[in-house]
């Protein structure tokens, strides 16, 4: 799960104070969908998904290492893949998507606000950093 909230927070990255909503959060991931979709055929592919990764700027502006990139693609294609077919359409990005904003709404107000995103990233670094320590 803790890796799952790491991609949730490349995709809901908002600014601490911001509020996003779910239609705005939508609306950010249809657009991503759309660029990172490089042979328009609906569907994202592990390439796809790895290229955009290796593009997309994270912390302090830096992007994130071949690495990195290679793991969270392999994660979004494996939870976002429902129909294990190899790729993930728009539909079941927004599916994961959708499960990644009830998580981060902590209180079911249809919104993520900065103090909702702030909780769910510090609880994913503590769990990660106790995962660690095992």
């Amino acid at each position: 799960m803790i890796r799952f909230l790491s991609v949730a927070a490349l995709l809901l990255a908002a600014p601490a104070a911001a509020q996003e909503t779910r239609a705005s959060a939508n609306a950010k991931l249809d657009a991503e969908f759309k660029q990172s979709d490089a042979n328009r055929d609906g569907f994202l592919s592990r390439a796809e998904i790895e290229a955009r990764l290796r593009r997309m700027k994270v912390a302090g502006g830096r992007t994130l290492d071949p690495a990195q990139a290679r793991r969270i693609s392999a994660l979004f294609l494996a939870r976002g893949d429902t129909n294990k077919d190899g790729r993930v359409s728009r539909t079941e990005s927004r599916a994961l998507m959708g499960a990644v904003f009830a998580r981060y709404d902590s209180n079911g107000d249809g919104r993520v606000e900065g103090a909702e995103a702030q909780q769910a990233r510090a609880a994913a670094r503590a769990k990660a950093g106790a995962k660690a320590t095992r």
